[in-house]
């Protein structure tokens, strides 16, 4: 009989020993090679019990490897560990007690299993368990290579544990076999089934095999946007979900508007195998109406894609664009020149009203002022400088209104005076004076010229004696040497619009004492715990120079109290006291309130029928009944002196006036300025010799002609003098009124010439 055996593993010779009879019994068991005469087993049972038999193995044959199992049936020589030359004919002998000696002949066929199988690729890649990534409807080849084996193995492909017959046999020469299968068509049904290589030459052993995994690569069979929303609304927040199927690896999902990738909003994925789901949180915009958001999924490595998309419907509220028209130059618009704005508007619903806005101010339709609005335009004729500023247009629709940016609208014009004009300023003999002119104009660069008017003559101040402080302002350096010097100082300025139409006005006068302050009332009110009193005035003439203001008490002991300037933007005075202050004044002190300046104090403006515990009363007195000023009977008498003099002054002048009409400058001249509604009186002394075009600038030192002037230095008496000599004094007259000094050619006597009328 043949036994196989497999190299290296154990091997069976079977060898039946069983008696034909039950009285007999074996006695001894002879294992042979082929013919050879020498035993090399034996398992002798003579003259001893079965179980105790003596087993002998040849050392120089199996030695220690084999041994006579007799519990099997039939018995056998196990061989441990074959080897390759163990392979050949045995002959087992068994001797019986009575029966004949019986011989078994086995043939140990010895198989040498293959010693390596091998999966590989076309290029000869180890598929190393894994084929592929395949593509859906590719093509793959593998091959099998299988060395050694004894007998010789053969080799089988297994897809799924189903044989495939379909192979190729490209080697086999006893030592290498190698088998090779082609699969075309690749269906997505083939991912992750398993491919084997077996290789088998004896059925002792399992097959040797080589397996691998098919890998592919499929392209997404479906994506959808799931719940497609209808009408959205802006601002308010909505999700988009997005699922692909199909794809191997998973599709990476993208979202695009229009064909732009969508990158606002808010995204998360969640993946597995083969399914994608995007969600998108985002905030539908104005600009998102009638848009078309899509969704595609992308397999990354076989660039295929599958898309699915939806058109959004946006409400919102008017979206607006305010510019001014195209064919205008917002930089070359000047006045006198027509304009229009135009609005654009977006809104779903549509806008039912349209308005205009002009600095914040709604722009009404008037025709007879050039201002026409029609659907989406605002047309204005004939700009003027007012016209300047912001504009914007508002537009509402059922969701709400809302505003346009702001546009500006510059409109260049001619230089204006920026100041009051005519402004009068004070001016004293013989010292500096820094006359400074602001313009309004746009462009801001513009040129500047000054030209001096008085009553006898005219001309252009030169440019070194003015210099320009800041693009729109001028500052002249002024001196009047003279009474002659006195006079307006024209400025006029020009830029690229044009010319300064109507000059800024300075009329130079000597210099005076301010006139009081008027319209004085007083209030009370509580501030951080603390009573004040406030005294509301509206300033006066300042008599050309600065101007202060004081609150004093008036009595025995004056004390003043407060003091402060006006408000340059509407002559406003404050001044302010504690009310423990006025509490500790006596019966007899009132509050007075008068402005001051380097000439001298205006009259006072007395508060009177204030009570100090409740301050519910509060008026101005103008006239001066008071310790600190002259009875009724005095001022009457002295407003009778004053006015025969100032009759007698005027005659005087008229005279000299008429009797030197013939030169080419009067030597006598009177000049009205009107500054808020007060006019001055100014008298010009006669001289035989005048220059007929005075420096104004470089008097000449002799120049200055006597002249009588009235000073104070208490404010209560004043004197008459006439070039520094005293000659007399009085107390003035407390009539409110304005200031007028009267110069004269020559002296008079000593009478009260310079006066308050």
């Amino acid at each position: 009989m043949d036994v196989e055996a497999v190299v290296g593993r154990t091997a069976s010779l079977p060898c039946d020993i069983e008696p034909d009879s039950n009285e007999d019994r074996v006695y001894m068991v002879l294992w042979f090679r082929h013919a050879g005469g020498k035993p090399l087993y034996s398992f002798d049972v003579r003259g001893r019990s079965f179980n105790k038999a003596l087993h002998w193995s040849d050392p120089l044959a199996f030695g220690r490897r084999a041994y006579f199992v007799t519990m099997s049936r039939p018995s056998s020589l196990t061989v441990d560990a074959v080897q390759l030359d163990d392979e050949g004919i045995y002959r087992c002998r068994v001797d019986f007690k009575n029966s004949p000696t019986r011989n078994f002949q086995i043939r140990l066929n010895v198989v040498v299993p293959p010693h390596q199988l091998l999966l590989y690729d076309e290029a000869g890649r180890d598929v190393a368990g894994v084929v592929g990534p395949l593509e859906e409807g590719g093509n793959f080849t593998l091959l099998c290579e299988l060395r050694g084996g004894r007998p010789k193995p053969t080799l089988s492909w297994l897809i799924n544990n189903t044989p495939l017959e379909d192979h190729t046999v490209l080697k086999n020469d006893g030592k290498i076999i190698i088998s090779k299968i082609t699969v075309s068509g690749a269906e997505r049904s083939w991912l992750n089934t398993t491919v084997k290589c077996q290789a088998t030459n004896t059925p002792l052993l399992s097959p040797q095999e080589r397996t691998a995994r098919v890998e592919m690569n499929l392209k997404p069979t479906s994506v959808s946007i799931v719940d497609k929303p209808g009408r959205l609304s802006a601002d308010s927040e909505v999700t988009l979900v997005c699922v692909a199927h199909g794809s191997r690896p998973p599709a990476q999902i993208s979202w695009y508007r229009e064909n732009r990738r969508y990158t606002r909003g808010k995204h998360s994925e969640f993946i597995n195998e083969t399914s994608s789901i995007s969600k998108l949180t985002m905030l539908p915009q104005p600009e998102d109406d009638g848009a078309t958001i899509r969704c595609r999924a992308d397999n990354p490595i076989l660039r295929v894609a599958l898309e699915d998309s939806v058109r959004l419907s946006v409400v919102y509220k008017p979206v607006l664009t305010m510019s001014l028209g195209s064919t205008l130059n917002p930089n070359d618009i000047k006045e006198g020149d027509d304009v229009y704005f135009e609005c654009n508007i977006r809104a779903n619903p549509k806008e039912h009203r349209i308005s205009w806005y002009h600095n914040e101010e709604q722009v009404t339709q008037n025709m007879s002022s050039g201002v026409f609005i029609s659907t989406k335009s605002l047309v204005l004729q004939r700009v003027s400088r007012r016209d300047g500023g912001l504009y914007s247009c508002r537009a509402a629709n059922q969701l709400g209104e809302t505003s346009s940016q702001s546009v500006y609208l510059r409109v260049q014009y001619a230089p204006t005076c920026a100041q009051t004009s005519p402004l009068v300023l004070g001016a004293r003999l013989d010292s500096s004076l820094r006359v400074r002119c602001s313009v309004s104009a746009d462009p801001a660069d513009v040129a500047f010229y000054w030209q001096f008017n008085n009553s006898g003559e005219s001309f252009q101040v030169s440019p070194a004696r003015y210099v320009s402080t800041g693009g729109t302002a001028s500052e002249l350096r002024y001196r009047a040497a003279s009474e002659r010097d006195y006079g307006a100082l024209l400025c006029r300025a020009t830029n690229a619009v044009g010319r300064q139409k109507k000059p800024c006005v300075f009329q130079i006068v000597p210099a005076a004492r301010p006139s009081p302050p008027r319209n004085c009332t007083a209030k009370r009110f509580d501030i951080n715990m603390e009573t004040i009193l406030t005294v509301r005035c509206i300033a006066g003439y300042d008599g050309g120079l600065s101007q202060y203001f004081t609150l004093e008490a008036v009595g025995e002991t004056g004390r003043i109290l407060a003091n402060n300037t006006a408000d340059t933007s509407d002559l406003i005075v404050w001044l302010n006291v504690s009310w423990s202050e006025l509490e500790s004044l006596s019966v007899n002190e009132v509050l007075s309130v008068s402005a001051r300046n380097s000439k001298g104090v205006s009259d006072p403006v007395l508060i009177r029928d204030l009570v100090y515990k409740d301050a519910a009363k509060h008026t101005e007195d103008t006239t001066r009944v008071s310790s600190k000023f002259p009875t009724t009977a005095a001022i009457a008498g002295v407003v009778a002196v004053v006015t025969a003099a100032v009759i007698t002054t005027v005659l005087l002048l008229k005279k000299r006036n008429e009797a030197s009409s013939s030169s080419k400058r009067p030597s006598q001249s009177v000049v009205q300025v009107d500054a808020n509604g007060r006019r001055y009186l100014i008298a010009y002394p006669a001289q035989d010799k005048l220059e007929t075009k005075p420096d104004i600038l470089n008097p000449k030192a002799d120049s200055e002609p006597p002249r009588v002037v009235l000073e104070s230095s208490d404010n209560k008496t004043y004197s008459i003098k006439e070039a520094g000599q005293h000659k007399s004094s009085y107390q003035p007259p407390t009539i409110e009124e304005d200031m007028v000094t009267i110069n004269f050619s020559q002296f008079f006597s000593p009478d009260p010439l310079g006066s308050r009328l």
